[in-house]
């Protein structure tokens, strides 16, 4: 089964293809023979996977949605919360009263449950598959997380899979326009802004250890900054709990 071309989204040929394991995977095979920035779309996604090897379950009238990006080497961690910023921040622009947040570093919560999940995989060098599973239409069962899923629909946000991929599209391709010319400043702050359990006492569990404290900011990276017993600490990458 081949991707359709459907039109072009501010950066990105967009093509949907009817069903496929992962979009992660298809665009890593689409992105390097055609050349162009690309975003695909599944109307089924029946493997797809979060981050840790974690499944994501599938339910028709989500959005499974894969672009590619090129992100320099020395900024991911800072692209890593702009695309979960841009996720927040286009459900706020549809819906202004809606309790949006973001869980370090780029999980979208709506109505303190999780909305959706962002997995980024490399393609080759500099490009990137960035991976976005948001529940539009339902929430799907999860387990082993401490938290439930939401949805859009169970929120009273009423549009479809394919109205908020085209918001979400465009509202990035601004959002990463004006990190090009602004820096990451600006956008640290509208993040912050956002941010879930910030000023508040958190376990992290990465890598080697759970590391408990107080969440205090994010550096100027995208790193959290986390204070404990022993001082205050650099989390490069590592699963938040609440």
């Amino acid at each position: 089964m081949l991707p359709v071309y459907k039109e072009k989204i501010a950066l990105w040929d967009w093509y949907e293809i009817e069903s496929t394991g992962s979009t992660n995977d298809e665009i890593k095979r689409l992105v390097p023979s055609s050349g162009r920035s690309v975003a695909l779309s599944a109307i089924r996604q029946t493997g797809g996977r979060g981050r840790r090897g974690r499944g994501w379950q599938e339910i028709e009238g989500n959005l499974y949605l894969t672009f590619s990006l090129d992100i320099p080497a020395a900024e991911l961690s800072r692209y890593v919360c702009l695309i979960g910023l841009s996720l927040a921040e286009t459900v706020k622009e549809i819906a202004p009263q809606s309790d949006v947040r973001i869980k370090w570093p780029n999980d979208v919560f709506l109505g303190g449950k999780k909305l959706s999940g962002i997995l980024l995989e490399n393609i080759c060098g500099s490009l990137w598959a960035v991976g976005i599973g948001v529940n539009v239409a339902a929430a799907p069962e999860l387990s082993g997380t401490g938290y439930e899923a939401g949805s859009l629909k169970e929120n009273g946000i009423m549009l479809d899979r394919i109205e908020f991929l085209h918001y979400y599209l465009t509202k990035f391709a601004s959002d990463l326009e004006q990190y090009r010319r602004k820096g990451f400043l600006p956008l640290k702050e509208r993040w912050l802004g956002l941010a879930l359990n910030c000023r508040q006492k958190i376990s992290v569990k990465t890598e080697t250890a759970v590391k408990t404290g107080e969440f205090l900011t994010i550096d100027d990276n995208g790193y959290l900054m986390l204070k404990t017993g022993e001082g205050i600490e650099r989390i490069v990458a590592g699963d938040l709990f609440m």
